[in-house]
Order: C-alpha cells, then structure tokens, then sequence
C-alpha cells in the first residue's frame, strides 16, 4: 500500500527476490512498474485475501486513517503478515492485537504505532510474532550524510530561485 519513493524502493527489492507484486494506491497508471500490477485503492478488499505480505507505506490523509481495521484484519489471510513502516493512525492496532492473540494473523512489523514511543504497557512488546522497531526504519547507511547533501542541495536552490526537492504538500499530507 503506498508506492512513492520508499514503496517503489521495496516494490524492486521484492521482485528481484522474486516476489509478485501488487500496488494499492490512488491513481494507478497504465504502467504498473515496478510492481506487477497496480490496484486502485477501491480495490483493497479484493487484495487483502490473498497477500502474503501487506506492506504499508501510504501517507496519513484523511483517506488512510484508520484504513487497516478488524474488518480488514479479517480478510486476511491466516498465514499472513502485516509491515506498517508508514504511520500509525493508518492501522488499529487494538484489532490487530485481537487478530494476533487469536492466531488470525501470522505476524507484523511494525515500525510505527498509534502511540510513540509505544508505551509500555503495550501488549506488542509481548506478542512473539511481532517485530517492533522505534520508528527508525528510514535509518541506513551513510543516513546523516545524505541528509546533509540534501539540505545542502535544497539551500543552494532556494538562494537561486529554483525548485526545491523532497517538497512536502501540506494540504496532501504527503
């Protein structure tokens, strides 16, 4: 779910792992690439019951709170798996928890919660079948560097006038 920059990202990596891939997201072109199809998100109950990984990295709108829900949840397959690397707010972690204390979920990654840091008291820490990350999961090599090369580079467009890059559309969200 999501195929911007990190979507596309993990779409080529799964191909060349020889997964098959299949993209939700807004406006699907004509052109699935990188994944092998691309489905509008209308379509996402049709998808869910048969993924083996449902990788989430759509952004929070108002259109994707809430998106991944126990209706959802429930479509999926058992032997399923659910990564959210994207936001919180986008999955209801109380009915994933249900869905995983009940063996209707295989597992989830989750680099991102409702509440973070996660609290504590959170039953995810707990689960077995649950990966948790401190949202960090945009780190990688050379991370700080590159950070820097881009802000260098935004900063020299600015002062000449030109487009920025990586420019976020509040309105959008994204």
């Amino acid at each position: 779910m999501g195929l911007g920059a990190i979507g596309t990202a993990i779409a080529e990596r799964a191909r060349a792992l020889g997964l098959r891939v299949i993209a939700v997201r807004r406006h699907p072109p004509a052109d699935p690439a990188p994944a092998h199809e691309q489905w509008p998100a209308s379509r996402l109950h049709d998808l869910l019951p048969v993924v083996d990984w449902l990788v989430i990295v759509a952004p929070h709108t108002p259109e994707t709170q809430g998106l991944i829900g126990r209706d959802e949840l429930a479509r999926l397959r058992p032997s399923a798996r659910l990564m959210n690397l994207a936001r919180g707010a986008l999955v209801d972690e109380r009915a994933l928890i249900a869905a995983l204390r009940a063996g209707r979920l295989a597992g989830a990654a989750l680099d991102v919660f409702e509440d973070e840091p996660l609290p504590r008291s959170s039953p995810l820490w707990d689960l077995p079948e649950v990966i948790v990350t401190p949202h960090t999961s945009g780190l990688g090599p050379r991370y700080w560097e590159r950070v820097v090369e881009q802000f260098t580079a935004n900063l020299r467009r600015f002062l000449a006038g030109e487009p920025l890059t990586n420019v976020v559309d509040k309105r959008a969200g994204y």
